[in-house]
């Protein structure tokens, strides 16, 4: 039988392909027969493991940052969108005009407009000292925290 790192040694990729695939460290000792402690243990004292669930991980969020990105300055896509087609027809028999309906799927272009929210949450964490709401705020709660400290002490004396 395999001890734990074995098993973690000869399945690192399957172990990085469930950890792109959002697969949570649980799941991932499940599919490897070992208990979620022994993986946690190993992941922590293993640093050819807790990098690769790092690079996963900065994976993941490098996706994330190009989509909000694509959101902040809008970005044009294809939708697939089923369309009636009608169709006359002349019924030679009967001489009777028929109308034939049909669906048809095709690709249609469209534009997805920059997202305001987007760009506000883009700036207001890149650019935090230019785009903060409040730059001043944290520095007003201290010293609204400082005052009302010394308004108690002098209620309790």
């Amino acid at each position: 039988m395999k001890s734990v790192d074995e098993t973690i040694r000869d399945n690192l990729k399957l172990i990085e392909s469930m950890a792109e695939s959002d697969s949570t460290d649980k799941e991932i000792a499940e599919k490897l027969d070992i208990s979620y402690s022994s993986f946690k243990r190993h992941k922590s004292q293993n640093s050819e493991l807790k990098e690769l669930m790092a690079q996963c991980k900065d994976k993941k969020n490098e996706q994330v940052e190009q989509s909000l990105f694509k959101c902040c300055n809008g970005y044009i896509y294809y939708e697939e969108v089923a369309t009636k087609v009608k169709e006359e027809v002349l019924d030679e028999k009967t001489n009777i005009i028929l109308v034939k309906e049909d669906v048809k799927v095709v690709k249609v272009k469209k534009y997805k407009a920059p997202d305001l929210a987007s760009q506000k949450y883009w700036l207001n964490n890149k650019k935090k000292a230019t785009w903060q709401e409040d730059p001043s705020k944290v520095l007003n709660d201290k010293k609204l925290t400082k005052l009302k400290e010394k308004e108690m002490a002098m209620k309790c004396e």
